[in-house]
């Protein structure tokens, strides 16, 4: 059982008065009036109610000594995580050489009369590389292949696109000698009206390249297509994922994007004679990088030394995000305007005098180098190297900034701070995500007794999720699986880390896109995991498979009621029930590997008000986008969690 907290003082505050007035007959015998509209009955009340404060102050543990054994622990406010965003840069025109757009480059919204400008800048260098096309095939059936690189390089030959009649499965393919990850493409074709019976808006075929991730072809993002679907000389637009990667077909090793026929839609309409291609040409005229959250602060000053043990300097743009490669305090050797970097350590516990060790506080922004201590013996002990006297102190570089601040929406990222050339114009096709504030102190208390619980190893399974959760802000939800048993067929010694991050402003229909985690946020699990598994373990640090549902279901609604604002509590709710971490009875989360069923259903939207019953349930489970056939249960495996997808709500 839990100790019990013993009450120094349990008086109230009619205790404290009854007390009070019974003491008036000793000091005071004249008083007689105890009515409560006499003014020293007032009196006496208000000095209750104040002593009562007191007692209640006193029965509680002071906040400064459990922050104060917080900090004996070790424990420090977790620094707010930048917002992360894929930007697309778009060229003024097409190039014929390389355009480089360097890591660093920073790009803003837009300043506003009650918002500062949101400053982003990328992670790595990014080149935009002119397309080569090195083959040109059509198939029927993905098994046969025609060259037809001669046909479209020639204006007076034609070339079949789709070969049977544009079944499903017939496709182009575009095989580029570049690797063109994250390149935005303008294929510009010169064609007749063959190509009739379809829609010219939406014609039945998919724009699809090589998902090395996924070992599979997956869609393309289709931007713009002036061609009608291959009816009319024009441009089509695509944008090509960072997961692209090469892979060999008939024999070619490429970058190979295709155009493949799909079986139409109702009312699409099918293709009654196959689109005919003249000539073909590709160019780059953009490309699309990561960036993150935070200004650049580069040789930042921080002063002199002065010899003494224990020095504080301070940063001046705060909070201070995590730092990378490169991003290191420098002190000044003995030749003026020359430094070295110094090494960034958590505590000075391992330091020796020589060691040139300091501490950053990523939240204050405080520098501290390490401090002289008396020992029992009487000799004085250096924790970490002192900076000579007169030395300047600077950083390098350093990056401020991140909260929820950064997740902006799509398409507010529009402004080139950086100057490059052949640069026109740049956006975010994407909203902005992972942006967290810095950790509150009622969270930090919350936290102190599981680290002090935590092993410091990871050998349990628990172990390894308590660790994930320390690891990194951006993970919300852990489950750990193992290769001792049948779950997820793992090989033995083998360790799943499936991690769920945080969605913070996402929409309540979930992408694939919003679930996979962010690079930094794997890096900073897989590095802090590493540190504490057993030799012989292999870890492997991904996502959970997502099993997206279509719920359909059919309510009658009471009467008087708003049937539009009902409809949208009915979609809103079952958004939040099936959900990976709002979902489930509980609300915080969808228990791993629990099924869904009809009578979950029910019980969850029954008791909104407004509905008179429900007449109707049907659930499907969605595959590629698809629905397949609906269930009583929609079996979820153990190392999965459920995703809605697009709910239709019926009220009578």
């Amino acid at each position: 059982m839990s100790l019990k907290t013993p009450n120094l003082d349990d008086r109230t505050f009619q205790d404290i008065v009854s007390e009070a007035r019974k003491k008036i007959q000793i000091y005071c015998p004249r008083w007689t009036d105890y009515n409560l509209s006499d003014p020293g009955i007032t009196l006496i009340e208000l000095f209750a109610w104040m002593t009562e404060m007191t007692l209640y102050r006193l029965n509680q543990v002071p906040d400064k000594n459990y922050i104060k054994f917080m900090e004996l622990m070790g424990i420090r406010l977790q620094p707010p995580r930048p917002a992360a965003v894929n930007v697309t840069f778009r060229l003024s025109a097409h190039q014929p050489g390389v355009v480089t757009i360097p890591a660093g480059t920073e790009v803003a919204t837009v300043r506003t009369e009650t918002q500062d400008a949101i400053i982003f800048s990328t992670t790595e260098d990014a080149r935009i590389l002119p397309p080569t096309i090195i083959r040109a095939m059509t198939t029927s059936d993905e098994a046969k292949y025609k060259n037809v690189m001669d046909e479209l390089r020639n204006p007076y030959r034609e070339t079949i696109i789709f070969p049977d009649m544009a079944l499903p499965d017939n496709a182009l393919y575009l095989g580029y000698q570049e690797d063109l990850k994250a390149h935005t493409l303008v294929i510009t074709i010169h064609t007749t009206i063959e190509g009739i019976g379809v829609d010219p808006t939406n014609p039945p075929w998919a724009w699809e390249y090589w998902d090395r991730e996924r070992a599979k072809w997956s869609l393309l993002w289709l931007e713009t297509d002036t061609t009608g679907g291959f009816n009319t000389s024009g441009q089509i637009v695509l944008h090509i994922p960072l997961t692209c990667g090469r892979i060999e077909v008939d024999g070619t090793d490429a970058c190979w994007v295709r155009c493949r026929a799909s079986e139409p839609q109702p009312g699409q309409g099918r293709y009654s004679r196959s689109p005919i291609l003249k000539t073909l040409r590709t160019e780059s005229i953009g490309c699309t990088v990561q960036a993150s959250q935070g200004s650049r602060v580069v040789q930042e000053l921080l002063g002199q030394s002065d010899g003494s043990p224990g020095q504080q300097f301070q940063l001046q743009h705060l909070p201070v995000l995590r730092r990378k490669p490169g991003e290191v305090l420098e002190v000044e050797t003995r030749e003026s305007g020359e430094f070295e970097p110094w090494q960034e350590v958590e505590s000075f516990m391992d330091s020796g005098p020589q060691d040139p060790h300091y501490t950053l506080d990523s939240v204050s922004g405080e520098v501290r180098f390490g401090p002289s201590i008396r020992e029992s013996t009487g000799d004085e002990r250096q924790y970490g190297k002192t900076p000579p006297t007169g030395r300047r102190i600077r950083f390098s570089k350093y990056r401020a900034g991140g909260g929820i601040i950064g997740n902006v929406g799509q398409g507010t990222i529009t402004i080139l701070k950086t100057s490059i050339p052949y640069i026109a114009t740049v956006t975010n096709l994407e909203a902005a995500r992972g942006g967290i504030d810095t950790e509150t102190l009622e969270n930090a208390k919350l936290r102190a007794p599981r680290v002090l619980k935590a092993s410091p190893r990871a050998v349990t399974q628990e172990d390894y999720e308590k660790l994930v959760l320390d690891a990194s802000d951006g993970a919300a939800r852990v489950k750990c699986i193992s290769g001792t048993g049948l779950i997820g067929n793992l090989p033995p010694g083998t360790v799943r880390v499936l991690v769920v991050p945080y969605l913070t402003g996402k929409s309540k229909y979930l992408t694939m896109e919003d679930l996979q985690l962010l690079p930094e946020t794997r890096e900073e699990i897989q590095s802090y995991l590493d540190q504490r598994r057993l030799l012989a373990t292999r870890l492997e640090v991904t996502i959970p498979e997502y099993v997206y549902i279509s719920v359909r279901i059919q309510v009658h609604a009471k009467a008087g009621f708003n049937y539009e604002q009902l409809a949208v509590n009915i979609e809103d709710t079952l958004c939040r029930f099936i959900h990976p971490l709002t979902g489930g009875s509980s609300g915080d989360g969808w228990p791993f590997g629990r099924n869904l069923s009809l009578s979950d259903i029910y019980n969850t939207v029954h008791s909104l008000n407004g509905i008179e019953y429900i007449q109707e349930v049907q659930v499907f489970p969605v595959r590629d986008g698809k629905l397949q056939e609906s269930a009583t249960v929609i079996n979820i495996p153990a190392h999965a969690l459920p995703c809605s997808f697009q709910h239709k709500v019926i009220l009578v």
